[in-house]
């Protein structure tokens, strides 16, 4: 019997290698448990509203600011889910054993929305947030829900706080889903308790003056996620360990690490996906991108890429194993035509040069457009995508 798992166990691990299928390629959001449901959604309006900053990229900084509203829904391993409320924004009151301080039990989304034409909400792909934070929480023994009924209520939080989604060309409503465990009681367990909440922020463009190149830092001393960990997760235990080595690399005059596996196994830079714009060894141009191995974050942005990049048929579109060696090997013999990064703020983030091993790899791009070709145009794309005024399959208007 261990001989058949075993045979079973090597197919499985080599048929992942050969083929490639999108994450959100199934987007089940039902949940097989009671959930919360959006008909019972209440809405209480604040008595003091906040002064809105001015749509000013230096001021409207990612963050900075939040709305006037916020959604709550609690729920208790007893009584199940309560009913969704659109309360105004306040801070929470949190017993000091709660399980998300002591233990990270927490998960997280990032997504986007903009304002549309007449005077629309246009929300990207909001779906495969809710797809992934219900993947995030069940990796954590977080209680499931309905995902579809989570995006009603975000999209009714949307409209109470309309005025708050910048008109501006550039800039948008970052929407921030929350799930954490709040049992007040210590102990490394599935908690009985939960809450899910979503806050809103308005944000200016990530790049004020256009797309601007960064330089990356591979690190070969501290890695992001190992196999069989939490990496392709969006789970909040993910990101405090990256805080020190960034802070490490900005002082050696780099933006951000590129991480990899003590082999070399190339996964992400900073937090966004990669992609490797090169010729290969034929002289045939492919976009590469690492394969989702379980050490790499699914990224909404990632998979856009993918789609748009296969549906333009100019070159190969290929995901799988990539390592430090085979990068520099392509720069250093001048294969290499661009790199960039991409994620839900930065959207499509240009690479300039690389730093491993005491050396210095310069990456190609055009000075004109701060970006090599391909990534100008993608960024172009999925912001015409986002913002513009025509119908797309991943916009939905509110």
């Amino acid at each position: 019997m261990l001989r058949n798992i075993s045979k079973v166990s090597t197919f499985q691990t080599h048929f992942k290698q050969i083929y490639s299928f999108s994450y959100y390629a199934n987007l089940d959001l039902s949940c097989p448990h009671p959930s919360f449901q959006s008909r019972d959604l209440t809405i209480t309006h604040t008595m003091h509203y906040i002064t809105k900053p001015p749509c000013d990229p230096k001021i409207m900084t990612f963050g900075a600011f939040h709305t006037d509203h916020l959604l709550e829904i609690d729920w208790s391993e007893k009584m199940g889910w309560s009913r969704p409320q659109i309360v105004p924004f306040k801070s929470f009151s949190i017993h000091p054993f709660a399980a998300c301080l002591h233990y990270a039990i927490e998960c997280f989304e990032g997504a986007k929305a903009y304002r549309g034409a007449n005077n629309t909400i246009r929300t990207f792909r909001l779906d495969c947030n809710m797809y992934r934070m219900k993947q995030s929480a069940k990796r954590l023994s977080l209680p499931d829900f309905d995902g579809a009924e989570l995006q009603r209520c975000i999209e009714q939080l949307l409209k109470v706080d309309r005025d708050w989604i910048p008109d501006r060309p550039g800039f948008s409503c970052y929407i921030r889903p929350t799930l954490i465990a709040t049992e007040e009681a210590l102990g490394v367990r599935a908690s009985s308790r939960a809450r899910l909440f979503v806050v809103l922020c308005p944000v200016g463009p990530y790049f004020p003056s256009g797309l601007k190149p960064v330089r990356v830092f591979c690190n070969t001393s501290t890695i992001r996620s190992a196999p069989g960990g939490v990496g392709g997760y969006k789970v909040a235990g993910n990101y405090a360990p990256t805080v020190l080595p960034l802070k490490e690399v900005q002082k050696i005059g780099f933006h951000q690490n590129l991480w990899m596996l003590p082999d070399g196994l190339v996964q992400e830079m900073g937090v966004c996906n990669l992609f490797f714009f090169q010729k290969n060894e034929k002289g045939e141009k492919e976009l590469v991108t690492p394969m989702l191995d379980g050490t790499i974050l699914p990224g909404i942005m990632r998979d856009s890429i993918l789609e748009i990049t296969r549906g333009m048929g100019k070159f190969k579109v290929i995901e799988k194993k990539l390592y430090i060696q085979e990068v520099i090997e392509s720069i250093e013999s001048g294969r290499m035509i661009e790199m960039f990064g991409s994620g839900t703020a930065v959207s499509i983030q240009p690479i300039e040069a690389i730093g491993y091993n005491d050396k210095i790899y310069e990456v190609k791009y055009d000075t004109k457009l701060n970006a090599g070709e391909l990534s100008h145009e993608l960024f172009d794309l999925l912001t015409k995508i986002q913002t513009g005024g025509e119908d797309h399959k991943w916009i939905k208007s509110i």
